[in-house]
C-alpha cells in the first residue's frame, strides 16, 4: 500500500463529486425527489434533475460555481468497527511469483559432479525412485540450479549416474517483447533461475536466439538478433554442449522432485503453488479517514439540485468508493494527445522512461471509474499491459483504448497500482443557506475504511533452497547440513 493512499482516496472522492456536480446525470430518468404539487390537481410532480450545474458568475476571483473542495479532517486506526487488527511486528509469508517452484520430493541426498558435462553421481540406495522427466535440484555448489533428468544408469557396485537434459525450461508461457531492448517478459510465473547468459531461446516457430541477459527475479530474459520472436505459449530454453559448467568434487546436496505433483500451500493470497523462496509481508492495518466535502453554489436551484443528487448517489449511506491505489513504484503520467478516433493502442505521454514493458497499467480520468449505469456494482478502470515503448513519449498497449479518453478529462496512465473498493459511509451533512453571502453551502462528512501496510515494503526471509536450511535424507533419516 502506497504512502500516497490519502491522496488516492481524495482523488476518488473528487471524481465522484465532479461527476455529480458538473457532468451529465448518471441516472436514466433524471428524477429523484417529488417536490412540487400541481396547483390544479394537487398531484405530486417530480422535478427533473438538471445535472449540468455550470454557473459562470461574475465572481472577482474567477471562481466557477458550483465550486467544491475536499479536506482530510482526521484519520485513526480502526479499533471500533470489528475489523481484524493484526499483531504488531508479525510477518506473513507469501510465495515469490518467479522463484523456483516446489514439487513433491521423491529423493534427497548428496552427490558429486565429477566432470564438466551432463553427469551427476550419487550413491543413494533408492535410486530407482528417480524417473526420466523428474527434476533434480542442486542446492549448493558450483552448479546450483534445477535440471531435468534425461536418463539414469544404476551401478550395483558403485555410484549411480544421473544424466541431465540440455533442455533447461520448456513449454514456457506466452510473453511480451520489447523490440528496442529485446527483452522478453513472460506473462505468468516461470522458473528461470538456472538460465545463464549463452543459453539458447527457441520460440514457438522454432526461431533460435542467444540469451544475453537474465532477470530471474522478474521473469525476464534478453535475446540477441533483429527479428521478432513468436510470443505464443510453447517456447524452450536449451543449453548447447555441457549443461553442468563446473565440477563439484566435494559433496553437494540435491533433491529430486516429481513435476506432476506441485506442492500447494495457504499463503497471504490464498492457496497457491508453493515457491522455494518467500517474501515477508507486514500485515495491513485497518484505518479510518474522515473527509469534509464542501460544495458552494451561486443559485438556490443549483443548491437544491446538488443536494438531491448527493442523496440519490449516497443513499443508503453505506456504499463503496472505487480507488486506484498507487505504490512506491508507480509511474503516473497524463495523456498529452487525445486518443485517435475509433480508439488506439498507442498513447502519448510527456515521459515514458518510468514505465517498463510487461507492466500492468490502469487508464482512468476525472469521471471514471464510478458506479455502473445500471446501478449494479462499479465500473473497473481500463486495465491493460505495456507491450512496447516508442521514443521517449509513447506507450504501446496490449488493448485498444477507446476514444472517449480525453485530455480535457485529465486522462492518466498509472503503473504498479491496484484497483480497490473501500467502504464509504455518509456521516453528516450541514446546509448553510445564507443569502447575504451570495452563495449557498453544503458540507458533507464521509468516513472511509481502508487498509495500509505498516512498513510499506517486503523483505526477503529464509527460503527452502537456502544452503543454510537442513534437509532430512528420506531413506536414512540423517539430517543433511553444510556444517
Amino acid at each position: 500500500m502506497s504512502v500516497t493512499i490519502f491522496r488516492d482516496i481524495e482523488e476518488s472522492l473528487s471524481r465522484e463529486v465532479r461527476r455529480i456536480t458538473t457532468h451529465s446525470a448518471r441516472t436514466l430518468d433524471k428524477t429523484v425527489l417529488k417536490e412540487t404539487y400541481d396547483p390544479l390537481s394537487g398531484e405530486l410532480i417530480q422535478v427533473p434533475i438538471e445535472a449540468e450545474f455550470y454557473d459562470s458568475s461574475a465572481d472577482a476571483g474567477g471562481v466557477e460555481y458550483p465550486n467544491f473542495f475536499i479536506r482530510l479532517m482526521k484519520s485513526r486506526e480502526d479499533r471500533f468497527s470489528g475489523r481484524v487488527v493484526p499483531e504488531y511486528g508479525k510477518w506473513c509469508v507469501d510465495p515469490v511469483k518467479f522463484s523456483p517452484k516446489a514439487f513433491e520430493i521423491v529423493l534427497s541426498g548428496g552427490a558429486l559432479v565429477p566432470a564438466i558435462g551432463n553427469e551427476i553421481t550419487a550413491s543413494s540406495f533408492q535410486i530407482r525412485k528417480v524417473q526420466v522427466g523428474f527434476l533434480i535440484r542442486l542446492l549448493n555448489g558450483n552448479n546450483k540450479g534445477t535440471y531435468k533428468v534425461s536418463s539414469i544408469t544404476v551401478n550395483p557396485l558403485g555410484d549411480h549416474s544421473i544424466f541431465v537434459s540440455n533442455t533447461i525450461c520448456q513449454n514456457l508461457p506466452s510473453f511480451t517483447f520489447n523490440s528496442i531492448t529485446r527483452e522478453i517478459a513472460f506473462s505468468s510465473g516461470v522458473d528461470i533461475a538456472t538460465v545463464v547468459v549463452g543459453d539458447q531461446f527457441t520460440d514457438f516457430s522454432a526461431n533460435t536466439y542467444n540469451i544475453t541477459a537474465v532477470n530471474a527475479a522478474q521473469g525476464k530474459i534478453t535475446i540477441n538478433g533483429i527479428t521478432i520472436p513468436n510470443s505464443a505459449l510453447g517456447s524452450v530454453i536449451t543449453r548447447i554442449g555441457n549443461v553442468l559448467l563446473s565440477t563439484d568434487l566435494s559433496m553437494v546436496r540435491f533433491i529430486v522432485m516429481d513435476p506432476t505433483k506441485p506442492v500447494s500451500t495457504v499463503s497471504v493470497g490464498g492457496i497457491a503453488q508453493a515457491s522455494s523462496a518467500y517474501v515477508g509481508v507486514s500485515p495491513a492495518i485497518p484505518l479510518d479517514a474522515y473527509y469534509l466535502i464542501r460544495i458552494d453554489s451561486k443559485t438556490r436551484q443549483n443548491h437544491r439540485d446538488i443536494l438531491n443528487r448527493i442523496w440519490e448517489e449516497f443513499n443508503p449511506p453505506r456504499t463503496a468508493l472505487p480507488v486506484i491505489v498507487r505504490s512506491a513504484l508507480s509511474a503516473d503520467e497524463l495523456l498529452t494527445v487525445d486518443v485517435t478516433l475509433g480508439g488506439s493502442n498507442t498513447l502519448s505521454v510527456a515521459d515514458n522512461s518510468n514505465y517498463n514493458v510487461g507492466e500492468k497499467v490502469y487508464i482512468f480520468d476525472d469521471l471514471n471509474p464510478t458506479k455502473r449505469l445500471d446501478g449494479e456494482g462499479f465500473e473497473r478502470p481500463l486495465e491493460t499491459m505495456i507491450v512496447d515503448k516508442i521514443s521517449t513519449n509513447q506507450l504501446v498497449l496490449q488493448d485498444v483504448v477507446p476514444d472517449t479518453y480525453k485530455i480535457a478529462n485529465c486522462t492518466r496512465i498509472v503503473s504498479n497500482a491496484e484497483f480497490r473498493l473501500f467502504m464509504f459511509h455518509f456521516v453528516d451533512h450541514v446546509t448553510k443557506d445564507v443569502e447575504g453571502s451570495q452563495y449557498w453551502v453544503h458540507e458533507f462528512t464521509f468516513w472511509i475504511q481502508f487498509w495500509v501496510d505498516r512498513l510499506e515494503e517486503a523483505r526477503e526471509i529464509t527460503a527452502i533452497t537456502d544452503t543454510a536450511v537442513d534437509i532430512q535424507q528420506i531413506e536414512t533419516g540423517i539430517i543433511l547440513s553444510d556444517e
